[in-house]
């Protein structure tokens, strides 16, 4: 209560303030000569943008000041012709204090808009240049970050309109794409050249996004485990190394997968009770998790990435993730988030932050350096990272089949710096 009553009283004092330079504003007649608005700046008194005026922004809520001449009695104003609503308290002969709609359209929502600030009052209109800017696009997530080239891939953020190209790494641009009117997502093709890795980037007339993480990683210091030239342990349980393009097309090279009929019984946690739910992921030649010169980095900053495919309906379990001897694991249970069974449509990355590695397998406290996870050499000692199945949920239910295919495991930077 005592922060709204703050900024209420805040907003009071800067309009008496604004209001009483008009000498007796309470009294003062409305000016009928020609309305005129001569600047808009931010009612703004604490930041660095006191005062400064501007002719163009993102519609956002913001507070604005219009100022100008014989702007008393006002009746209405729009922008871009649409309708904002105002009070007319805030209004003097060369004041209006209004709050910027956001629901006012842009050239992004509508084919042709005025740019303009028009205002009516009981003796006349004022029009004023101002554009109202669409946001800069954001990229939330990638359906699959190892698409192969030729292959579709779906860009999922916010603010994709007016979306001109989409830049892959190499700087190879690709115009061809589809961009839903929401501007929620984008559907485009892997170029057929495509060879490196790095930042995929979405730019529009106002702005461009870039993901943190790369694209199209499947090799290098960064990924411990491909099942192409980077393996697995010997002791595996029932889990197998294939590169058929043919029972889970896609994959980059060799993958590893998991099937197997009747897996376990609810509530049997005991890995060495089932084949096909194992799999402990070496460090052969001491190639560590992640670099020892990374360990020191914040753990929120960085996350574990694998690509995914799910043939066989998946309700019940968790992926048990974690360096194999230590206190810290995370649980990949993409069924709960779904809501239901859980396949997907060929392979998909997955990303599962650092500070998700928590004790009490998965339930407990976060992890509070990257260190914990990986050890103090980044390889946790020359232990394994461990993928393992464990049947213990709430529906207390049987998992009779599991179909499911992982690549291209790698721990990266998922935060700006």
């Amino acid at each position: 209560m005592n922060h709204i009553f703050g900024k209420l009283g805040l907003l009071f004092i800067v309009s008496l303030a604004i209001l009483s330079s008009c000498q007796d504003s309470e009294l003062e007649p409305i000016s009928t000569g020609t309305p005129v608005i001569k600047k808009v700046y931010l009612l703004d008194t604490i930041s660095r943008h006191k005062d400064s005026t501007f002719v163009s922004t993102i519609p956002d809520d913001k507070l604005l000041v219009i100022n100008g001449e014989n702007l008393g009695g006002i009746i209405k104003i729009y922008f871009n012709d649409y309708e904002a609503s105002f009070n007319t308290n805030y209004n003097t002969n060369t004041h209006l204090i209004i709050r910027l709609p956001k629901e006012a359209p842009t050239e992004a929502t509508m084919a042709t808009v005025s740019n303009k600030i028009r205002i009516v009052t009981s003796h006349g209109e004022a029009t004023y240049d101002f554009l109202l800017l669409p946001p800069p696009p954001n990229i939330y997530w990638i359906d699959n970050e190892n698409a192969l080239p030729g292959t579709t891939v779906t860009i999922y953020g916010a603010n994709f309109l007016l979306v001109q190209k989409v830049v892959f790494p190499g700087n190879i641009e690709v115009t061809d794409f589809k961009a839903t009117k929401e501007g929620d997502k984008i559907e485009v093709k892997v170029p057929t050249n495509l060879t490196l890795s790095g930042p995929l980037e979405v730019v529009t007339k106002y702005g461009e996004s870039k993901t943190v993480a790369p694209f199209n990683l499947n090799s290098g210091a960064s990924v411990f485990a491909n099942f192409d030239d980077k393996q697995w342990a010997d002791w595996m349980w029932n889990i197998f190394v294939k590169n058929s393009t043919t029972d889970y097309p896609g994959a980059h090279g060799s993958y590893a997968y998991f099937e197997k009929n009747t897996v376990t019984k609810a509530g049997d946690n005991a890995w060495w009770n089932a084949d096909g739910r194992a799999m402990w992921l070496t460090t052969d030649l001491r190639n560590p998790l992640m670099s020892k010169d990374s360990l020191t980095n914040r753990v929120e900053h960085f996350s574990l990435k694998f690509e995914i495919n799910v043939k066989q309906a998946w309700a019940s379990g968790a992926f048990l993730i974690k360096a194999n001897g230590k206190n810290y694991a995370a649980r990949y249970e993409p069924w709960r988030t779904a809501g239901k069974a859980y396949t997907t449509q060929g392979w998909v990355t997955a990303t599962i932050p650092l500070t998700d590695f928590r004790t009490a397998d998965g339930t407990g406290s976060s992890a509070a350096s990257i260190s914990d996870i990986l050890g103090a050499d980044g390889n946790n000692g020359g232990a394994e990272f461990v993928f393992f199945f464990d049947n213990t949920t709430p529906q207390n239910s049987d998992i009779d089949k599991i179909a499911i295919a992982v690549d291209n495991l790698r721990i990266v930077r998922t935060t700006p710096k």
